[in-house]
């Protein structure tokens, strides 16, 4: 990832990258993710079978990003392509869950390193101390990501998904994001 960072108010860019507060608008592109089975196999929902119902989703995130209880990103390439979409949700006053969606015809390019790095950016800034994750236990891909991305695999366990639906779960934690940084770089420092 580019240590060539530019913040503005509303969004967050790379070289690479840029991020923009979620809109409703984005929805539509959204469920070139939400309604594709595989990019949602590992999601605790199964794929929308309309835009309608991502919609719905669309509307139901804005809710939680007006609340203060979420802050969601809109992932572009620099010609406006749609990647998909990165959040810290749950967020309380020192910390928040990380989450992330990608078209599948994006993965495997760096994008959701580069969008995730990017939220964690915006978490350290925030003053956040801690982030958190959740995957299913047999997502790899996720796994190696936040690893990468200097999580720490914490226990894996059983729970429910959604009313009826029990997965197995891995719950990894990012600490004392500050430190975790050089100051001024987008990199993390081992």
């Amino acid at each position: 990832m580019s240590a060539n960072l530019t913040v503005t108010a509303n969004s967050l860019n790379t070289a690479r990258l840029n991020l923009s507060p979620f809109a409703l608008s984005d929805a539509d592109e959204l469920f070139l993710i939400r309604g594709d089975s595989e990019a949602m196999r590992y999601w605790d929902w199964p794929a929308d079978k309309s835009r309608m119902g991502t919609l719905v989703v669309a509307r139901e995130m804005l809710h939680d990003a007006s609340t203060g209880a979420a802050k969601i990103w809109t992932a572009r390439l620099g010609d406006g392509a749609f990647v998909g979409v990165v959040d810290l949700s749950a967020i309380m006053a020192h910390e928040a869950d990380l989450g992330f969606m990608i078209r599948r015809d994006y993965w495997g390019r760096g994008y959701a390193f580069g969008a995730a790095m990017l939220a964690i950016l915006n978490a350290k800034a925030l003053g956040m101390a801690r982030l958190k994750a959740r995957i299913h236990a047999d997502n790899l891909r996720s796994r190696k990501l936040l690893e990468r991305l200097g999580f720490a695999a914490g226990e894996t366990r059983d729970m429910e998904i959604r009313p009826g639906v029990a997965k197995r779960c891995q719950f990894f934690a990012l600490e004392n994001l500050a430190a975790r940084f050089d100051q001024g770089s987008s990199s993390l420092s081992q």
